[in-house]
């Protein structure tokens, strides 16, 4: 995937290239409070998170569900909900401890530890950033915890330390922090939570999550859709609410939504762009698709390299805004193709799910062909039910961004039908709306404007299967590879590789996607070869070691910013 993270590599960090970095958690308070927008459905949202009872906050990546985490976090730490222990922790690098489900007889034990010892951290983290909280005087130190997390992340496992660390624990602590402080409850905001891909981690996490719900204590995850585990004890609706942070791209609402969040990025940069050319940046919001994560990183191309898409009179060349609006789908289409790495045991569903999105954008074009552009559809209908190869692609396909559920229809005899909305910068892109000979930001912004009239191709399982070219016999689960000759296993008990002979090992999804080397990530080669000509560098492993960012700090035009920006895209590689 081509990368508009660094644009200008020739050049210094820009002063304002901080407001650019699309991940809250990667931003200062203070920052981060000045250039957050106001999610349309904000205030309910927020009223859910910092309230009682336990909930889940779901969305594609890049949404803004870290965003919603942390306004609820500052808002209940400033006083904003009176009686209120917030605890925001985020568990990004759960994916760390896979290798001990993979090499132990006691991985969800330690697993659930090291939980515990997030919360705890995180806790105290909170005590620390209030105003005039103090902590019971059992509390364990900051010293102490961060040594246990760091033992547990490098898989050393202490029998000591898992014993001392509990839930119970945990709940006790939490509660004297209430009580000492005359507070009346605690709520536990967890982020990126439950989306390790190991699935037996994910129930684990469920358990957990369960098992923290008190009187006092409310828990709070965000997750993502398609690839989550519930644990079998864990029900969606009775032990905890669904909250849906995926913004819908449509109307006025949504467009101000990104407008605000643009005008807030480029605040003070002295690039005011966005007042003359206000249709192409709300163009630019729809080809996201509702995810802000891509939009942000098209106006960070513009404001590195105004001179490529300004005119001389400072409206935006239409040609390049065209190019740059299919940044959003490359980067949900690149989210969809790592799940062949994150999942390798589910090869086959991300390649037959590629055949099948571009079928779908297929069967789009023709039902949109000769049609007015006020006429024309962007969504799809498919008969219910699915089955399940089909569901777990569509599972794959919105945890990557590119399809939206939109409701369903019952249609008499045909049956019932569900509703999904596809990836708008896949339609403008593919030519699948308006058509190749006619095609401008007025002529797209007419169709994704449209009022919808129930103008959709009705799709069934097996017409999309034969439209695809796909047999249902070809979605198999994938055994892992011989670790000397990258061989399939012949069956999952088997010992000894049927090629070379080489004893089988255990496979580890988080050592075989930190042994990547760094060309894996959404980096230009201008900056890839200038870190591996002048560091260490060379996997990803390298970057996450590099606590401190001293190594990427010493190559040349990479600052404080860039150095943030590369390790998340590292974390994210293994979250």
């Amino acid at each position: 995937m081509s990368s508009l993270l660094f644009n200008d590599e020739t050049n210094d960090e820009l002063p304002f290239e901080e407001n650019f970095i699309e991940q809250a958690e990667y931003i200062g308070r203070e920052k981060f409070l000045l250039l957050a927008a106001d999610h349309p459905r904000e205030a309910s949202i927020l009223k859910k998170l910092v309230g009682g009872g336990a909930k889940l906050l779901i969305g594609p990546r890049g949404c803004g569900k870290s965003t919603l985490m942390r306004k609820a976090y500052y808002g209940a730490l400033d006083g904003g909900v009176s009686g209120v222990f917030p605890i925001y922790v985020n568990f990004k690098l759960a994916l760390k401890l896979e290798p001990f489900y993979v090499n132990g007889p006691n991985a969800s034990y330690w697993f659930k530890k090291w939980l515990v010892l997030k919360v705890l951290q995180s806790a105290l983290e909170a005590i620390n950033e209030s105003d005039g909280l103090v902590k019971p005087s059992r509390f364990p130190s900051k010293k102490k915890l961060t040594q246990e997390i760091n033992n547990l992340e490098a898989n050393r496992s202490d029998g000591e330390a898992g014993e001392e660390y509990t839930v119970s624990l945990l709940i006790e602590l939490v509660e004297e922090i209430i009580s000492e402080n005359d507070l009346t409850r605690s709520v536990i905001l967890i982020d990126d939570a439950a989306h390790s891909f190991s699935e037996k981690q994910q129930e684990d996490f469920f358990d957990f999550f369960r098992a923290i719900k008190t009187r006092l204590l409310s828990p709070k995850a965000a997750i993502y859709p398609g690839i989550t585990s519930n644990s079998a004890s864990f029900h969606i609706g009775h032990d905890a609410e669904q909250i849906d942070a995926w913004v819908r791209p449509a109307g006025t609402e949504y467009e101000e939504f990104m407008i605000s969040l643009a005008t807030k990025r480029l605040e003070g940069t002295g690039a005011n762009f966005i007042s003359d050319n206000e249709e192409d940046i709300r163009f630019l919001a729809y080809a996201s698709f509702g995810v802000p994560r891509g939009f942000l990183g098209m106006l960070r191309a513009i404001y590195n390299s105004p001179d490529a898409y300004l005119n001389s009179d400072g409206s935006l060349n239409k040609a390049k805004v065209l190019r740059l609006s299919r940044a959003g789908r490359d980067m949900s289409h690149a989210v969809f193709d790592s799940l062949t790495a994150k999942l390798p045991s589910y090869e086959s569903y991300v390649e037959n799910g590629s055949k099948l999105y571009q079928s779908i954008l297929s069967e789009l074009k023709a039902f949109n062909k000769g049609k007015v552009t006020s006429k024309q559809g962007i969504q799809f209908a498919i008969k219910t039910p699915l089955g399940a190869d089909l569901d777990k692609v569509f599972g794959f396909l919105q945890y990557a961004g590119l399809i939206m559920p939109a409701g369903q229809v019952l249609k008499g005899e045909k049956g019932t039908f569900k509703i999904f909305d596809v990836h708008i910068g896949d339609l403008t892109a593919e030519n699948t709306i308006v058509g190749k000979r006619t095609k401008s930001i007025p002529s797209f912004l007419e169709v994704i404007r449209a009022t919808r009239h129930n103008a959709w191709p009705r799709l069934s399982t097996n017409s999309l299967f034969e439209a695809a070219n796909v047999n249902t016999d070809t979605f198999t689960l994938s055994l892992p590879l011989c670790h000397s000759c990258d061989t399939p296993r012949d069956n999952p008990e088997a010992k000894f590789c049927s090629n070379c002979g080489a004893q089988l090992k255990p496979s580890s999804t988080y050592e075989a996607l930190v042994q990547k080397d760094i060309s894996v990530l959404p980096i230009s080669s201008a900056m890839l070869k200038r870190i591996k000509s002048n560091s260490h560098i060379r996997k990803v492993r390298d970057i996450l070691i590099d606590a401190s960012r001293e190594t990427l700090l010493g190559i040349n035009y990479i600052g404080k910013v860039r150095a943030t920006r590369i390790v998340a895209l590292a974390e994210e590689h293994v979250s």
